[in-house]
């Protein structure tokens, strides 16, 4: 599995704007072939977000991010960065879920 924590680093006066397109590709690329989950979080103090993304395998998300979608909405947004999206990429072997008793 392919984890990824995409942190990017909006400009606060673009900050609506950055969240109406992303809603609008989330559905889609939750779609696509081999993504288990690709969710955006938001850090209500600041103006970052978190896209995390889950794939089962590197090709998924290589083929993700050249997608025509994926082309018009970094296109679009990329003016409303105010610096570079952090891009951390991890290769998990196994992972499990655990439920956390009280």
């Amino acid at each position: 599995m392919i984890l990824v924590d995409a942190h990017c680093f909006i400009r606060t006066e673009r900050m609506k704007d950055f969240e109406k397109e992303a809603r609008k590709i989330i559905p889609l690329v939750n779609r696509e072939p081999g993504c288990t989950r690709y969710e955006l979080h938001t850090d209500i103090l600041t103006s970052e977000f978190h896209f995390i993304e889950e794939w089962s395998a590197r090709k998924h998300l290589d083929d993700h991010i050249s997608r025509p979608h994926m082309k018009a909405y970094f296109t679009k947004t990329r003016p409303w960065h105010a610096a570079p999206t952090k891009l951390r990429i991890y290769d998990i072997s196994s992972a499990q879920s655990v439920a956390m008793k009280d």
